[in-house]
């Protein structure tokens, strides 16, 4: 006989249940707490993502280093996250969840010793960055595994539309509360990261039902290396998986290479910090608006044309931030990126979360990060190292160009027919 998990248990109660999607699922008790610690922790994130490079620029005021720093998260994240995937199948995910923040917290706090005691070096920052990268490596398979224990199966287009609408507010107000404390003093932003990972420890810790593995789903006698394997078999044999590891991928390094150009290129024409955290929060309103239309674009629009049109809009935007001669018109080009970033997170979560099985889903969405994240530092580093050799300029055109062969394959990728079956229909 097989046993009922609390997250089945929660689905048969709301299949007799009228109410709306959203309400159940915010009376959610479990999902609710998670939410709002992931909530704290993602907003002091944001704040250090802005306030790094701002820190290299003032110190050194090279792009190149910047990118060296930005680059660090990324491998760091590289060197772990098969590592995370496979062991959120044979340990505790909770452990994991709760062991990771901590630890996270530890080492970002040396840097704000480090700021505020005027002693910053360039090698001692590099290094925090790689450690993060490695902490958030080993957590990412867990993450997504705990997510699909606590939301039932019918709500996950639900809870994903939710969490491109959180991550979207907090890009709106995360920059330019960075760029404003940066400039009250330049600790305070790597501080607030710090305290707010507790927060994301509280609220794992807060989580009531089991969020696995099972003992009849672990493999205590397949090694770390098979199940890596396994992992990456899955999505070999999947062409959608395929293709999305391989789309993400470009994506993600061009997204990298943007971030910091943005700043170098607001920086260089003498804006300040607060300008900078400015126009990332300008950017992140169209991404707050598609979200909220998220649900029923996801539903209405064919997934297909969604990863198409969201493609080439992203290529055409960088070519526009190459030439506009006002920061908010880069703010604005952002925003209209960024509209169509929100539901196409949606379908892209929802396909992956609805076709790996829970056995699998620690290591193969590990996998899919670990590709999608793969050249992600590459995008930074590269972009850091051309603003430097040629100009800021130069350096966005190539990553227009980039973008734009990425969206050419989304013609002819035979991986997005999958795409084409309506969300509701997948089992």
């Amino acid at each position: 006989m097989r046993c009922v998990t609390a997250a089945e248990d929660t689905a048969e109660e709301i299949s007799e249940n009228p109410a709306p999607r959203t309400r159940l699922l915010l009376r959610n008790r479990d999902y609710t707490g998670w939410w709002i610690g992931e909530t704290v922790s993602d907003f002091g994130s944001a704040l250090s993502v802005v306030a790094y490079p701002l820190l290299i620029l003032a110190v050194t005021g090279s792009a190149a280093r910047a990118g060296i720093v930005q680059a660090a998260v990324s491998i760091g994240g590289l060197v772990t996250m098969l590592i995370g995937g496979a062991l959120a199948d044979r340990l505790s995910r909770r452990t994991i969840l709760i062991a990771g923040p901590l630890a996270q917290a530890v080492v970002v706090s040396t840097v704000v010793v480090a700021v505020s005691t005027g002693h910053v070096n360039i090698a001692h920052i590099t290094a925090v960055g790689f450690v993060q990268g490695l902490v958030g490596g080993l957590g990412g398979g867990a993450g997504f595994a705990a997510l699909r224990r606590v939301v039932p199966s019918e709500q996950l287009p639900t809870a994903f539309a939710q969490l491109q609408g959180r991550s979207m507010a907090i890009r709106l107000a995360g920059p330019s509360a960075g760029g404003f404390l940066f400039g009250v003093a330049r600790w305070v932003p790597f501080l607030g990261d710090a305290v707010s990972f507790l927060a994301s420890a509280l609220g794992v810790l807060l989580i009531r039902r089991p969020l696995g593995p099972d003992p009849d789903e672990r493999a205590p006698h397949e090694s770390v290396i098979a199940s890596i394997v396994a992992g990456f078999r899955f999505i070999r044999g999947n062409a959608y998986l395929r293709f999305l590891t391989a789309w993400a991928a470009l994506a993600n390094a061009c997204n990298a290479a943007l971030l910091l150009l943005v700043i170098v290129l607001i920086h260089n024409r003498h804006g300040s910090a607060t300008l900078v955290g400015a126009v990332g929060s300008l950017g992140a309103i169209g991404g707050l608006a598609g979200s909220f239309l998220s649900g029923r674009i996801a539903k209405r629009v064919p997934g297909r044309l969604l990863v198409t049109v969201a493609s080439w809009t992203i290529a055409l935007v960088l070519v526009g931030i190459a030439f506009v001669p006002q920061a908010w018109m880069i703010g604005v080009l952002l925003a209209m990126s960024m509209f169509l970033v929100a539901p196409l997170n949606v379908v892209f979560s929802t396909y992956e979360a609805r076709m790996i099985p829970d056995a699998l889903i620690g290591r193969v969405t590990s996998a899919i990060d670990f590709g999608a994240a793969s050249i992600r530092w590459f995008g930074a580093l590269g972009a850091g190292f051309l603003a430097a050799a040629a100009t800021p300029t130069i350096a966005v055109l190539a990553v227009a160009g980039v973008m734009a062969v990425v969206a050419v394959s989304t013609h002819i990728a035979s991986g997005l027919r999958v795409l084409d079956q309506p969300m509701d229909d997948l089992a």
